[in-house]
């Protein structure tokens, strides 16, 4: 579907962007929310969408990492492996790209598992459930309203629309939901990197991590900071540039497992398929 195809692919580049490590002061905008103040969405109901460890967590909060004492690349290094390692993180924050303000909040693992919302101010927000190749998508009545119209919401009703990851009109979701390759993008070499001043993140001890210039990254997106834990695993905190920020927290907690059932559900393939539905799809 052409909206929520849009919206993904503004958010992948908006969270590339804001993965870029940028250059300028160790502060940024308060643009993320408090990851422990909210619940990213999906289906209510407990489980694990992958074998992460609990003890992955608990390691977060131990003592002294010695990151602060190593080159900056290396901290930058360690932690886009930490954040792999944790197996299952939650990112939540706004950023912007191409003029759009995106807000998210969503779990996800290495295992293909994700759940949560993805917003664009003015458009409207969806939740999103993925378990391997499936995924499922759930636009609210704004979004309804501004891409598929009244007859449109009627029929799709309080259900999620479900199709897989391949669907080349939802590959930036896909993409989204990978922390491996989320880590990976992370841990991109950087030019410049410098350590900043020690701080505190989600009362966590963390340093940060700045760079004399960003236009290596391509963004162009001015100055960003990333904060990285001092002590247990080397996780990244958050992230803060002109754009907007993110914040990681809940680290190596399983995605919740459930998935909407059949009759929460609407197989996208038959709002694409030929019929009086088709023009609005």
């Amino acid at each position: 579907m052409h909206g929520i195809r849009v919206m993904t692919a503004v958010t992948g580049a908006a969270l590339a962007a804001a993965l870029a490590v940028g250059c300028g002061s160790s502060g940024g905008p308060d643009g993320a929310g408090s990851a422990a103040g909210s619940t990213a969405g999906g289906p209510a109901a407990s489980g694990t969408g992958s074998a992460v460890s609990a003890s992955a967590a608990a390691a977060t909060r131990d003592g002294d990492n010695g990151v602060a004492q190593l080159p900056a690349d290396e901290v930058l290094q360690r932690a886009a492996q930490a954040l792999k390692d944790a197996g299952a993180v939650r990112t939540v924050g706004t950023v912007s790209s191409q003029g759009a303000r995106i807000d998210l909040d969503l779990r996800l693992d290495t295992s293909g598992h994700c759940t949560g919302t993805l917003g664009q101010s003015g458009v409207g927000s969806f939740q999103v459930v993925k378990a391997g190749p499936d995924l499922w998508v759930k636009p609210d009545e704004e979004f309804w309203l501004s891409h598929g119209g009244e007859a449109l919401s009627q029929l799709v009703g309080d259900r999620y629309l479900k199709t897989t990851s391949d669907n080349p009109d939802f590959a930036e979701i896909g993409e989204l939901c990978d922390l491996g390759a989320l880590a990976d993008q992370l841990g991109t070499g950087r030019t410049g990197l410098a350590k900043g001043d020690p701080t505190t993140v989600q009362g966590r001890p963390a340093l940060t991590l700045t760079a004399d210039s960003d236009s290596d990254s391509g963004t162009g997106t001015g100055p960003g900071t990333l904060y990285v834990a001092t002590t247990g695993s080397p996780v990244p905190l958050k992230l803060a540039k002109s754009t907007g920020a993110v914040e990681f927290s809940d680290f190596g907690t399983p995605v919740p497992s459930a998935t909407p059932g059949p009759e929460q559900s609407l197989d996208l393939d038959q709002l694409e398929s030929p019929g009086p539905s088709a023009s609005v799809v």
